[in-house]
């Protein structure tokens, strides 16, 4: 059983929820660092934010041996987005690691995205050893924070994760359109869609988190999350069915069709993600002892059931 105390932000996300599980039974005490401490979450503190001082980011961490920071912003519709994500996705992670530093002996932890490396649809594999080339201000936000905190943190106890996209109970965005499409009581026409997307499981990246936590490997590292084999837009739909005890019920239509509907409905941007390639490389990280999902598709089917 592992020892110490980890403080993580963004405890109450998605990601969040199922990493404390994780380490909470491998035998870690967990501080939840959230924006407003107290209330039903239990052993909580509050969270400074970005424009308060590093001294009370240091304050925070005095009885901390590890952190792991997931607390971002992922999407925002506000006019300023693109303050939002430098002042939350890296000014906040930034002084967080500043006054890492300065007090902690253990990790500390950065989960990134796939978005500091490449665009949302990429040719080729992406691989941690391409020039980073974020398309939008959130990978430009994340990809800058990561440059700071391998500065500042120059004693190499760090560790940058870059997931790709994570499915699991509760997900929302792309997957959870997939799902609702997939419970659709009807025929789907999206059979000919061919791009191939790397995904990655929930329960793994948390594994892969801890897994950084205690593995000297992964020190001064930046690590590529996924599945070990990525799959398609129609295998993701006939497996959700599989799950719901259906056939998969797909069918062909000409792509054009597909993307002028997509135009028309104002989902031309989803529909460019869903139908274009993704494929990100995990080699990096499974070098280090870190086992990737081999059963992405079956891991889907199950999460249909739930």
């Amino acid at each position: 059983m592992a020892t110490g105390v980890v403080l993580v932000t963004g405890a109450s996300g998605f990601i969040g929820v199922e990493l404390v599980k994780q380490l909470e039974a491998s035998g870690y005490r967990v501080i939840r660092a959230t924006r407003s401490a107290g209330g039903s979450v239990t052993n909580s503190v509050r969270l400074p934010a970005p424009d308060e001082p590093v001294e009370l980011f240091v304050r925070l961490l005095e009885d901390v041996d590890h952190v792991v920071h997931l607390a971002a912003v992922a999407h925002t519709q506000l006019a300023n987005a693109a303050d939002t994500y430098h002042t939350v996705n890296c000014v906040l992670a930034v002084k967080l690691a500043k006054a890492a530093h300065k007090t902690i002996s253990g990790k500390f932890v950065f989960v990134s995205s796939i978005r500091a490396q490449c665009a949302s649809v990429h040719e080729g594999v992406a691989l941690e050893s391409d020039p980073p080339q974020p398309t939008d201000d959130y990978g430009r936000a994340k990809l800058a924070a990561e440059a700071e905190i391998a500065l500042t943190m120059n004693r190499g106890n760090y560790t940058i994760l870059r997931p790709v996209l994570v499915y699991g109970a509760g997900v929302k965005g792309n997957m959870a359109t997939l799902m609702k499409l997939a419970a659709l009581p009807i025929p789907l026409p999206l059979k000919s869609l061919t791009g191939q997307r790397s995904l990655l499981d929930r329960a793994a990246l948390c594994r892969a988190i801890i897994h950084s936590l205690n593995e000297p490997k992964t020190d001064r590292g930046t690590f590529i999350v996924s599945d070990r084999d990525p799959v398609t837009v129609p295998q993701i739909l006939a497996a959700m069915r599989r799950g719901l005890g259906r056939n998969p019920g797909l069918f062909t239509c000409p792509p054009w069709i597909l993307n002028v509907a997509a135009r028309m409905t104002g989902q031309s941007d989803r529909w460019k993600t869903l139908n274009g390639d993704l494929v990100a490389s995990s080699d990096k990280l499974q070098s280090t002892g870190w086992e990737a999902v081999t059963s992405s598709l079956s891991n889907i089917q199950n999460l249909a059931t739930r």
